[in-house]
């Protein structure tokens, strides 16, 4: 038996040991003599010795030799044997890379990934970066939007959305807004973000000698400091619009309130702002007039929100709209904002993408009947209105518009092909309605008129009253290319138009403050919370009132004063459809087009989903999901 054993252990067996665990142990591990182990360990230097007297190689150096003698292998074989042995081993390799390809694309999926530059031409330089000022710069505004935070936001489709808010609370009687903050917050200097500033910011805004643009918004709004993250807004009445105030850029309090307010709008911070928001001024490039020529942005790294992924983001500054357009063709930026949608003649649709986003902003014709006679008859208007044709007018405005039946803008539950809009367009239906509301060619001029008899003291006296009006609007141009086609379609009915196209500026100095036109072809702009309270309650007829036309209505007055007070936006947007039937009746405006803003990016930029803008700047309300450069990651 024992010799049976010794055999076994001597194969370095795993055969139960009789004597149990402890003999185990001395079998593997001992060094007692006579010992199994001891045997092995004998015969290994034996073996060792013969090596080294024969000169016979050890089992891994002979393992090596056997493994060397293949590299000599090609040269046991032909060239063409070389050739095709070669070409089977490349074959295999590229099944190898392909089939491994395959295995990463399958099981990993592309995500956005930091860096990338992306440049943009722009045709106004900045002056005040500053969100209590840049209200009325479109270059400021988009700048600020980039680089200071606000409590609220709106995405690419409309909705708000939280920013520095980590969440917010309306009272029950509408009248306070509760904001509690993010505490992840910081400035780009590095300082943390606190109630104190929000409520610098407001104050800043509500005091009168900083001049903000922005005062109106917040005239009897109270701002207090709850704790260090959280802010409490108190209203005089209920506004369910407020929440869009709460859409303002937030300053830091420990940069600016050593400023003096008279030197507020001088100091350098407007140029070299500090902000909260996801990205952080770099540099800018002057010329030696001291014109700034680039504006370079750089990525936020410390952004308490996801993103932004693109790196940086650089603003050029061009004259003109030829020599941005030049400076495209060219490669040297990448997006801008089209004068024109023709632009997509031009577009490589495999480089560049065209985006058209839906604005609040109505366009129509406005009637003045405390300036026209004629106007002041509901008949003429309503001929007017059937002699023009909307849905050709959108065509010119060069595709940047879409036909509108409503007052109001799409996104606030119209459908803006509204049924109860019945006045399509028809040129017979139009003359039938000025004759019979007296209008004939008495002398064949072909412009209509209206001879009216009236008792002048004892005398009567024949009045002639010619259709010949005026119609005022932009000296944009393709404002006055739809004002000749409403022009030509009128003179087919006998309506004699005589266009007068102004600066905007002058166009609300002299015509819209002062109500002085008898048509005025523009736009109403809303924000993105319906409030047409402005433009149509009877207590704005007046300046700096926007109830241009003065309507006049019990009932549309208590609908507005309804709307302002509804925190519901659902209940509010029937509302309007009420106060669209009432707006119909009356026919003081007639709707033609809602404007579209253009934009066009390269391909190269990913993530980007703008669908409807209050202003120019809200392109960047998703500016964080935007990205360029991309990386794979696991499933």
């Amino acid at each position: 038996m024992g010799s049976n054993y010794a055999v076994l252990h001597d194969d370095i067996s795993t055969s139960r040991v009789p004597n149990g665990g402890a003999d185990h142990d001395r079998m593997n591990y001992g060094s007692e003599p006579g010992s199994n182990s001891s045997i092995v360990a004998e015969g290994d230097k034996k073996r060792s010795y013969r090596r080294l007297l024969t000169g016979e190689p050890s089992p891994t150096k002979a393992r090596w030799l056997r493994l060397h003698k293949y590299l000599y292998l090609p040269r046991l074989l032909t060239p063409q044997e070389r050739r095709k042995a070669f070409f089977l081993a490349l074959i295999f390799v590229s099944f190898g890379l392909v089939f491994a390809g395959r295995l990463y694309i399958r099981f990993t999926i592309p995500v956005p990934a930091v860096g990338g530059t992306y440049r943009e031409g722009l045709l106004k330089l900045p002056r005040t970066v500053n969100p209590v000022y840049a209200f009325t710069n479109d270059t400021d505004r988009d700048i600020a939007k980039l680089v200071f935070s606000r409590l609220v936001t709106y995405d690419g489709g409309g909705n708000p959305i939280l920013d520095l808010a980590e969440n917010y609370d309306v009272s029950p009687d509408g009248k306070i807004y509760t904001v509690a903050l993010k505490k992840n917050a910081f400035w780009h200097d590095g300082k943390k973000v606190t109630a104190d500033d929000v409520i610098f910011t407001v104050k800043t805004i509500q005091n009168p000698t900083y001049k903000s643009p922005l005062i109106a918004n917040w005239q009897g709004v109270q701002v207090e400091k709850v704790d260090e993250y959280t802010i409490r807004f108190t209203l005089r009445a209920p506004y369910s619009p407020f929440l869009e105030n709460l859409t303002v850029g937030i300053l830091p309090k420990h940069l600016w309130e050593g400023v003096q307010p008279e030197q507020a709008v001088l100091h350098e911070l407007n140029i070299k702002p500090v902000g909260s928001g996801p990205y952080r001024f770099d540099r800018f490039v002057q010329e030696r007039d001291g014109s700034i020529t680039e504006y370079r942005l750089s990525r936020n790294p410390d952004y308490y929100r996801d993103g932004p992924y693109i790196n940086k983001i650089v603003f050029a500054f061009y004259a003109s709209f030829e020599t941005l357009i030049a400076d495209w063709r060219k490669g040297k930026i990448d997006g801008f904002n089209p004068l024109s949608k023709n632009i997509e003649e031009e577009l490589n649709t495999n480089k560049f993408a065209l985006f058209t986003a839906e604005t609040p902003r109505v366009f129509g014709i406005f009637f003045n009947p405390q300036k026209s006679e004629v106007l002041a008859d509901k008949s003429v208007r309503t001929a007017i209105a059937r002699a023009i044709p909307r849905d050709s007018i959108t065509n010119y405005v060069l595709g940047r518009a879409s036909p509108r039946r409503s007052p109001f803008p799409l996104y606030y539950g119209s459908t803006g092909t509204t049924s109860r809009d019945t006045l399509t367009f028809d040129i017979e239906a139009a003359a039938s309605a000025l004759s019979r509301a007296g209008f004939k060619d008495e002398d064949g001029d072909g412009i209509l008129e209206k001879k009216e008899t009236k008792r002048e003291g004892k005398k009567t006296v024949e009045k002639v009253t010619p259709i010949s009006l005026t119609l005022t609007t932009s000296d944009w141009p393709d404002l006055l290319r739809a004002a000749e086609v409403i022009q030509q379609n009128l003179g087919a009915v006998g309506i004699d138009v005589s266009i007068e196209g102004k600066p905007i500026s002058d166009l609300e100095s002299s015509i819209i403050r002062p109500r002085n036109f008898q048509i005025l072809l523009f736009g109403q702009a809303y924000g993105y919370e319906p409030d047409p309270f402005i433009f149509w309650h009877s207590s704005q007829t007046k300046d700096p009132g926007l109830n241009i036309v003065g309507f006049n209505d019990k009932t549309a007055d208590k609908i507005l004063e309804e709307i302002r007070t509804m925190p519901n936006r659902d209940e509010r947007e029937k509302r309007l459809t009420t106060l669209e039937d009432r707006l119909n009746q009356e026919l003081l405006m007639l709707p033609l087009f809602a404007e579209h803003y253009l934009y066009v990016l390269p391909k190269s930029v990913q993530g980007a989903s703008i669908k409807f803008i209050s202003l120019p700047s809200d392109r960047f309300n998703d500016i964080t999901s935007w990205y360029i450069d991309t990386k794979r990651v696991l499933k």
